[in-house]
């Protein structure tokens, strides 16, 4: 009865605007609050906008691992269900490992949040996310040194949500993307074409809502059960998005969706290397979500590459000519091997990290794609130091 009621909430949700002000006024507000919360969420207000966000505690002195969802999907799929098995999610992993996480769903159409945000940007993704870090940070006494996981359209928040980390005194170890779109513009063509609802947000009805629950399908079938039962998925675990932070260049203007790739760019800092935080990949091979399977290891392998020489080569190195010939020898050999060796292919699809297997998996990959920075790192200072 419950899941019913709440598909029909989904689709029946009527929404009016508010007086026009900053981006923050301009909420749109449904006639009725209904707030379907998991056991441990919160609805915390952070830079002027609410975000679901749930942490778990874990072993003093670890550094703190966050999970920054994609495009309409709730960060739950990082830390499930009630009617869940907890190991079939990522959260349970890390916790298993006492490593502190913590999930944070930016305001989305989904029943949890009161009113939707439209014109919600990508600097305002990156200070809320920074913000609600930070916070967490201070409140458990962590390290000021997070590891960021970026799901799907959250790749894009590599640059912002370091730059605002960054003023608050906190650093990124890792960002890593997770079969993630990057700042690179035009990369999913097919977002162009989404449509804006009353609310304002971008639809994820159609096609979008049908390749996440194919990727479902596939994951509760690679699990040996049902780890998410479609038929509450998208009531329960999605909404439709601000569609500013999608990788189609769009913004909200009178009503309609309309290009602004400059702003995009800007937004996403896709252009800006040297404040990118360190890098690294999980994808897969799955036909299922064919652009990430094909496109992942040579966008963000440019994003590693790229970066890696602008923070760890130019940045430190001011008179390569004073490098041995072995030594720029050996430059070259770790910066052309870096994106192959910060990359792990897992199997599954868009959604692999979801189901036991793919849930254990990532966290051991994670282990393994921190392992491999911090070793990398070392061998850089040590192929240029004098």
């Amino acid at each position: 009865m419950r899941r019913h009621l709440l598909r029909a909430i989904v689709a029946i949700l009527a929404f009016e605007a508010l007086a026009p002000g900053s981006s923050r006024a301009q909420a749109i507000q449904p006639p009725e609050r209904v707030s379907p919360m998991y056991p441990g969420e919160q609805i915390v207000d952070a830079a002027g906008f609410p975000a679901l966000v749930r942490f778990e505690a874990g072993a003093a002195g670890t550094p703190l691992v966050v999970f920054i969802t994609g495009g309409g999907v709730l960060a739950r799929v990082a830390y499930g269900h009630p009617e869940g098995k907890p190991s079939d999610f990522l959260g349970y992993w890390l916790r298993r490992d006492g490593i502190p996480f913590l999930a944070i769903s930016y305001p989305m159409g989904n029943p949890v949040f009161a009113a939707a945000y439209p014109d919600f940007s990508m600097t305002d993704w990156g200070e809320q996310s920074a913000e609600i870090i930070a916070r967490h940070v201070k409140t458990h006494n962590l390290p000021s040194r997070v590891v960021v996981l970026g799901w799907s359209m959250a790749g894009r928040i590599a640059e912002p949500i370091t730059v605002s980390l960054r003023k608050r005194g906190i650093d990124v170890e890792l960002f890593v993307a997770m079969a993630a779109a990057t700042a690179l513009p035009n990369l999913l063509p097919a977002l162009a074409h989404v449509k804006p609802q009353p609310s304002g947000l971008a639809a994820v009805a159609g096609g979008y809502t049908d390749a996440l629950l194919l990727y479902l399908k596939q994951q509760n079938a690679e699990a040996g059960h049902t780890v998410i039962d479609p038929a509450i998925f998208p009531a329960q675990f999605m909404g439709d998005y601000p569609v500013r932070l999608a990788a189609s260049a769009l913004k909200r203007d009178n009503g309609v969706f309309v290009p602004d790739p400059l702003g995009d760019q800007q937004g996403t800092g896709a252009w800006q290397y040297s404040s990118f935080p360190p890098l690294a990949l999980m994808t897969h091979e799955a036909w299922a979500d064919a652009r990430h399977a094909l496109m992942d290891r040579s966008t963000w392998g440019f994003y590693i590459s790229q970066t890696l020489s602008e923070t760890r080569m130019f940045a430190r190195v001011k008179d390569f000519s004073k490098l041995t010939p072995a030594q720029w020898k050996n430059v070259n050999d770790l910066i052309h091997a870096a994106p192959a060796r910060l990359t792990m292919v897992l199997r599954g699809n868009h959604m692999f990290f979801v189901g036991e297997p793919g849930a254990k998996a990532t966290a051991e990959a994670l282990k393994e794609l921190r392992q491999r920075a911090a070793v990398l790192d070392a061998e850089l200072d040590e192929a240029t130091r004098p």
